[in-house]
């Protein structure tokens, strides 16, 4: 009888300490793999235009090359000024369609780029067309934006679709659906 009851003890103490390793075991890999989804997220998060970078962030580094932002749009004549924003010279700006899908992409490149003319507007923009200044959330009208030559053929254009601002907009948004024979 004592040879059945040490085993039954001895049983239940190899149950209860297999129940130990197996919750220890699952309590790691929790762990393990709460943190690397941690630096997953981290390294997806890195990634930002010029800008918009916290302060101390890729502004700290000023002995680093910036490079240009990406082409996008028809024929890559216009450069990414946001994740949903492609800007150029004859493109005008494009918002949210096909032609900015490539512009997704520079959210993943971790180092900074810098998109358009100088800078411009209150939110630290960047003159991307004749008249327009954008940021990486989007874009307005500026008159910092239009040098001495061009400013002549933004007041021709203006008088041209009878001086409102929002036909400008709409010229420099859309310039191949505005054009006129001269």
């Amino acid at each position: 009888m004592d040879v059945s009851v040490n085993t039954d003890k001895t049983e239940k103490q190899e149950k209860s300490s297999e129940s130990q390793i197996s919750v220890q075991d699952v309590t790691m890999a929790t762990r393990v793999l709460s943190l690397l989804c941690a630096f997953a997220v981290l390294s997806l998060s890195s990634a930002c235009y010029i800008q918009n970078c916290p302060r101390g962030g890729k502004r700290s580094f000023p002995d680093a090359a910036l490079r240009q932002c990406m082409a996008c749009g028809p024929g890559d004549k216009g450069r990414c000024f946001g994740p949903g924003i492609c800007c150029g010279e004859g493109l005008g700006c494009v918002i949210g369609s096909s032609v900015t899908a490539r512009c997704m992409e520079e959210e993943y490149l971790s180092s900074p780029c810098e998109a358009g003319g100088k800078p411009c507007g209150p939110d630290e923009g960047r003159c991307a067309a004749p008249g327009v200044c954008c940021d990486s959330d989007g874009c307005t009208l500026d008159s910092d934006c239009v040098d001495g030559s061009e400013h002549e053929d933004v007041a021709e254009r203006k008088s041209f679709l009878g001086g409102s601002r929002g036909e400008l907009l709409l010229h420099i948004l859309h310039p191949d659906r505005a054009r006129s024979a001269y």
